[in-house]
């Protein structure tokens, strides 16, 4: 019988084709995660931001519908929900509802890194829909994606990740403010918290900014760490946010003194417009955005030394019990008595403002220069005011703000008898601006540290009326 002869196959040979093969599918698999996180990323915001969403609207049967659909995707990925029984955590008399999830991390101190993104949008305007394909469905999408990422790595972690979609952002930050004042555990837990809002025009922006790096301790180390970040994206970190007309959900937990991140592409979109749609978004620069943010995630979750370096921005600092300010005045007017025509006011002032929740009380010391015209001449009149108001403000976690104002105030002239002599001497009848005191009432526009206001007076002893424009600076 003969026997079959087989070659002889080296171990080493062996070993070299499965290195080949095996780098060869690896290769593969990772293109095609590459497409797939793509792929997804389009498939959400497409969703989100589709005529059937009707532009999200908080409260209404759309913005049901969007928060089902994020819970559908939580669940696919294997994020768990974080409250025992539900991912939803209603507010507002059920009307609202936050989305919250949790990735676990390994480390047994109990500690959170809180990642954000608004799902709601403004809906309908005008009887035009306004999807919100940037704002934001593309940061809800980033979210999605960046908790699928981070539950599939979910060893690599030590921090937990706790995710949330938030609702109600366009009403005023309420499901982000609801989050954290029912926060159960110490503040400090709350190692960091980024809100992911309008990350869908990297192209147009030419870079993804995280805004707050000056609230955590090394924080532009973390975000500028060049072996994190993919190729093709670039990276900025500004130290603190400074807009006022830009409020994002980092707020409510800014004003805990929580270091907080806010992840945006800017405003190069249409915002708040009906063009701003899912076809436009730049869904390469989004799949960067999220690689990014998974490699930082992972760090920060890491890293033992991770803390708040005390600082926050100014347009988040809370409210204190005693705020001081300078005050900036102008006003322009007829005046109502005999033979003047017009005046026109320039002051300065200093005020404290003793703060009791969504009230406080204003004492103020003004200095006025007023110029009278009369039809023989001009008057020059300087005064002090006093003013003491009752003020009634908006809560202080709301970053548009506002107050209205009610109190009397009483008005010295320092050059009265001048006044008087060149009144009279000229003809005029002008002694009802000297000495004299009435009622002061207004409102005020604040956009930290400024607030833009209305001041009115009326004076007991005479038939005019006293109106302002009022800038204020609180330091």
């Amino acid at each position: 019988m003969n026997k079959k002869v087989y070659p002889k196959i080296s171990i080493v040979l062996v070993l070299r084709l499965s290195f080949t093969c095996l780098l060869i599918f690896s290769v593969i698999l990772s293109a095609n995660a590459q497409i797939t996180l793509k792929e997804r990323l389009e498939q959400h915001v497409f969703t989100l931001a589709s005529d059937e969403m009707q532009g999200r609207k908080a409260g209404t049967e759309f913005a049901r519908m969007a928060a089902g659909y994020i819970v559908n995707q939580f669940i696919e990925a294997g994020i768990e929900p974080f409250f025992s029984d539900s991912y939803f955590q209603p507010f507002w008399n059920n009307s609202f509802n936050n989305i919250v999830g949790i990735i676990h991390g390994n480390d047994p101190i109990d500690e959170y890194i809180i990642i954000g993104a608004h799902y709601d949008h403004i809906g309908t305007l005008f009887g035009r829909i306004r999807n919100g394909a940037d704002d934001n469905a593309s940061g809800v999408a980033a979210l999605i994606e960046l908790g699928r990422e981070l539950q599939i790595n979910q060893a690599n972690l030590k921090r937990s990740i706790i995710l949330i979609a938030f609702d109600a952002e366009e009403a005023g930050l309420i499901g982000s403010t609801h989050f954290i004042s029912r926060w159960d555990k110490p503040i400090d837990t709350i190692k960091l918290m980024i809100s992911i809002d309008m990350v869908g025009w990297y192209q147009a922006s030419g870079f993804v900014e995280y805004v707050g790096s000056g609230t955590l301790t090394r924080g532009n180390d973390f975000i500028l760490n060049p072996e994190i970040i993919p190729e093709g994206l670039n990276v900025t970190a500004k130290r603190f946010e400074t807009s006022f007309l830009v409020a994002t959900d980092t707020h409510p937990f800014a004003a805990k003194k929580i270091p907080t991140f806010y992840v945006s592409t800017g405003l190069k979109s249409p915002y708040h417009s009906s063009r701003d749609e899912a076809h436009l978004i730049d869904f390469d620069g989004m799949t960067l955005i999220v690689e990014h943010l998974v490699n930082f995630i992972e760090t920060i979750s890491q890293d033992a030394n991770l803390e708040s370096s005390g600082r926050i921005a100014r347009i988040h600092r809370p409210r204190r019990l005693v705020d001081f300010g300078l005050s900036f005045n102008y006003r322009s007017i007829y005046r109502h008595y005999a033979k003047s025509e017009a005046d026109s006011l320039l002051g300065v002032g200093l005020f404290p403002q003793i703060n009791f929740g969504i009230l406080a009380i204003r004492p103020e010391l003004l200095y006025d220069h007023i110029r009278e015209i009369n039809p023989s001449g001009t008057i020059f009149i300087n005064n002090l005011t006093f003013p003491l108001s009752l003020v009634l403000q908006t809560p202080d976690h709301w970053i548009f703000a506002g107050d209205i104002f009610l109190g009397g105030y009483y008005s010295y002239t320092l050059n009265a008898a001048q006044g008087a002599a060149q009144g009279a001497a000229q003809g005029g009848e002008s002694m009802d601006t000297f000495n004299h005191g009435g009622l002061t009432f207004g409102f005020g526009y604040i956009m930290k540290p400024l607030k833009l206001g209305f001041t009115y007076r009326i004076p007991v002893n005479t038939n005019d009326r006293f109106s302002y424009t009022v800038i204020t600076y609180t330091f």
